[in-house]
């Protein structure tokens, strides 16, 4: 246990705090554990932790404001109906029903994690506020992958019985990727590959200029994960 930088509170004598300008952490000489106001590349190696991490992150967008203006910003843009039932819409004026912002593809874990594991790679360390100020920007540049939904399709989804083309997914989520490429992990890429092959492998093969792009950016997906040529199960 490192004392070099730790001062005693003298309010609590057994407790010590240490890098105060980079990393606060307490300590106690009767534990050999501290605590960590950000998280290090070498907690991650902590499961619970960096679970816990994450999750606070995602809490914490979920209930800010921001996120609240987000989806005010997504009807003022037309993203004001259920992808499934176009006349299910809502308005300042009127809500037939629940409309519900749906992160598709990628969930909002999974941009957690790409985000974290990309910081937790490059050497950075963060804090979970921190990381849910990344989550905001990175919703308002449009760079994560939404769809509306009502709250029955939104169930429906994550049941497994429904399914949502690129086409009806706003935002221009592969640049999230290319953002953050050290973030990715086998997982990840194999549920984008996955989607991306369900796309292409659907009735929209008369639209030539549509398939075209979507087979551009399958490619692309695959270039930049290093998975070009790679047979994934059950693609």
């Amino acid at each position: 246990m490192e004392q070099q930088s730790a001062v005693y509170s003298a309010n609590y004598p057994d407790i010590l705090m240490a890098d105060i300008n980079t990393n606060p952490r307490l300590l106690s000489p009767n534990s050999d554990y501290c605590i960590s106001f950000k998280m290090t590349p070498e907690d991650k190696y902590d499961f619970e932790e960096y679970e816990s991490v994450i999750k606070s992150a995602v809490h914490n967008f979920r209930t800010s404001v921001r996120y609240k203006h987000y989806k005010s910003y997504l009807h003022n843009l037309g993203l004001d109906r259920c992808y499934f039932h176009p006349y299910i819409q809502s308005t300042p004026e009127f809500e037939m029903a629940s409309l519900e912002m749906h992160h598709c593809m990628l969930t909002i874990f999974d941009i957690t994690v790409i985000i974290a594991e990309h910081l937790l790679n490059s050497g950075i360390s963060f804090s979970e506020y921190q990381l849910t100020e990344l989550l905001k920007q990175e919703h308002s540049a449009n760079r994560v992958p939404i769809t509306m939904l009502c709250k029955t399709c939104h169930q429906q989804y994550h049941h497994k019985y429904l399914y949502v083309h690129p086409e009806g997914i706003f935002g221009k989520w592969w640049e999230l990727l290319e953002r953050y490429p050290l973030g990715w992990n086998r997982d990840i890429m194999e549920k984008v590959m996955r989607y991306l092959n369900k796309a292409v492998g659907e009735k929209f093969q008369y639209r030539v200029e549509d398939m075209k792009k979507l087979l551009e950016l399958r490619d692309a997906v695959a270039d930049w994960s290093g998975t070009r040529g790679v047979k994934l199960d059950g693609c």
